[in-house]
Parts: structure tokens; C-alpha cells; sequence
């Protein structure tokens, strides 16, 4: 396999207590960047990425930028040099589950750091703002090969719960989101193929739609580096330029998260890294590793 490295940044849901401890007690420039990104958001990050409780953690407008912070401390704890910005090697490439994309525009050159994680603190208030009470359900499913074939099933799946497809995570799991009450009853029909997520709103989904255009207005204003190796997780393609990159960036409040086209996307490269806490991005990684090593540099918690 000739590729290069595959480099991954979690989503919602993967907060934990400690999720960037280790990053921040080995590097100084990691200390570094969280003291700059805590001058910008007024939010105290080390404490959220080292002593903070899931539960503190678990609301949007916190979990967004806490979520981000932690995951590229562990990027920067990982840097040869220590610095917060690298030139990627060509056959790099780069993505983030939803949340993650921000840290993946970063870590592929197209993004300062510290304003992805300012972009991450908007588009936590943005989508904590939205109307109604929602929530997510991801759901096992069969085994299907194609994208495609698991997209016509999640779409199913959803018209019939009244729900929105908020990821096609792979061959056998999707994730369903929408108001609180249908999620309920999705959860109650599906039984013990479905698992509800510890989320605070029903992202990727029509409950959304409200914050959709002050989130692209922001993006619109914030200037994108030229950057290579971002994959966008709405499209699971290369992104060709830094206004791609910006068009996956806004989609990714509302649009589906095509996990399955991402990773069937990124299969040539040789080997796996992932950056910041959970073990989901692993987990779902497992029907395309192929013998490929998947690393956890930099200290994220696991």
C-alpha cells in the first residue's frame, strides 16, 4: 500500500473526562494553543479538556469547541517539531466526523487552529439555539456493500420514523436524528439494534435549519488557507481548493455525514491515525482496515 496517512478527528458523542491530559503535560506548544484558544473563546479549555465530566461537557456550545481543542492538542502533542501547523505529505489526507471537520481543516493547513476552534464555539451556540428538542439514534443494521445501497436503506428507515439520515457511518450502522419524540419511538421499534447518543439536539437534521445560514455567513468571512489533503465528510471526496473545503464546512450542519463514501474514499492510504478521545472512529474504521495499523498519537484519552 503506498498511500499516505489517514488522519482522523471524532465528532459529538466522544467526550471525555481527561481528553486532552496527556497532550497538554508532554507539549508546550500544545499549552500554547489552548491558552491562545482560551483568550479567544473566554472559555476555559484546560480545564474542560483535562478536568471537566461528560457531563459538563455534554452540551453543544461547550462540547463543540472542548471537542475541537482536545483534538488538536493531541494533533499538535504529535508534531515532530511541536509546531501547530505542518506541511502535510502529499498522499495525506485529512477528515473529521461532523465537529471533526473543523480540526481536519486545520490540520491539513487550510485553517488557524485557534479559529477553528472559535468557528467550533459559533457553531455550538448556533445549533444549541435551534428550536425544538431533538436527538440522535445511531442503529445497526445488515451488512450492505455500497454506499448507496446503506444510504436507500437509512432513507427508509428514516421516512418511516418521520427522521432525518444523519450519517451513513458504514456497512452496517446509520444514525438517525429529529425531534426527541420520534427518536423515542424509533428507539423503542428498533430494540437492541439502536443505541440513543449522548447528544443535546438532533444535528443533521431539519432542526438545523435555522442556524444554517449565520454558520455559512461566518464561514464566508473567514479566510481558508490553501491546505492539501482535506476530505469532506458531506461528500467524501478530495477537496480541490480551499472554497471546497469551506462548501463541506457549512453542509456539514445539516447535510449527511457520508462516512462510508470517506473511508471507502481514503482505503489506499497506508495507515491510521486518530486524534482526541473515543474509541468510535476506531470502531467504525474496522471493516476497511485491512491490516492497517491505527494509532492514537499525541495522548487523546481512550
Amino acid at each position: 500500500m503506498s498511500g499516505g496517512q489517514l488522519h482522523l478527528f471524532p465528532g459529538q458523542g466522544s467526550q471525555a473526562r481527561g481528553m486532552a491530559r496527556a497532550a497538554l503535560e508532554r507539549s508546550a506548544a500544545t499549552r500554547r494553543f489552548v491558552e491562545s484558544a482560551s483568550e479567544a473563546t473566554g472559555l476555559d479549555l484546560r480545564e474542560l479538556c483535562v478536568s471537566a465530566s461528560v457531563e459538563t461537557l455534554t452540551p453543544t456550545q461547550i462540547q463543540q469547541p472542548a471537542l475541537t481543542a482536545a483534538a488538536l492538542s493531541c494533533w499538535i502533542a504529535a508534531r515532530p517539531d511541536g509546531r501547530d501547523s505542518d506541511e502535510p505529505d502529499a498522499d495525506d489526507r485529512f477528515t473529521g466526523h461532523s465537529i471533526g471537520a473543523l480540526a481536519a481543516a486545520a490540520a491539513s493547513g487550510h485553517l488557524d487552529p485557534v479559529s477553528a476552534v472559535r468557528l467550533a464555539q459559533l457553531r455550538g451556540r448556533l445549533m444549541a439555539a435551534a428550536p425544538g428538542r431533538g436527538g440522535m439514534l445511531a442503529v445497526v443494521t445488515g451488512k450492505e456493500r455500497s454506499e448507496t445501497a446503506q444510504r436507500s436503506r437509512a432513507d427508509a428507515l428514516a421516512e418511516r420514523h418521520g427522521l432525518d439520515v444523519a450519517a451513513v457511518n458504514g456497512p452496517t450502522q446509520v444514525v438517525l436524528s429529529g425531534a426527541l419524540d420520534r427518536i423515542e419511538a424509533a428507539h423503542e421499534a428498533t430494540g437492541s439494534r439502536s443505541t440513543m447518543l449522548k447528544v443535546s439536539h438532533a444535528f443533521h437534521s431539519r432542526l438545523m435549519e435555522p442556524a444554517q445560514q449565520a454558520w455559512a455567513d461566518a464561514l464566508a468571512s473567514t479566510r481558508l488557507a490553501k491546505g492539501r489533503g482535506y476530505v469532506g465528510c458531506t461528500t467524501g471526496r478530495l477537496a480541490a481548493s480551499p472554497e471546497e473545503v469551506r462548501q463541506d464546512l457549512a453542509a456539514g450542519l445539516r447535510r449527511t455525514v457520508r462516512w462510508m463514501a470517506v473511508l471507502e474514499a481514503t482505503s489506499a492510504c497506508r495507515s491510521v491515525a486518530v486524534y482526541g478521545p473515543g474509541h468510535a472512529l476506531a470502531r467504525l474504521m474496522r471493516p476497511y482496515l485491512d491490516n492497517r495499523p491505527v494509532r492514537s498519537p499525541g495522548g487523546g484519552s481512550r
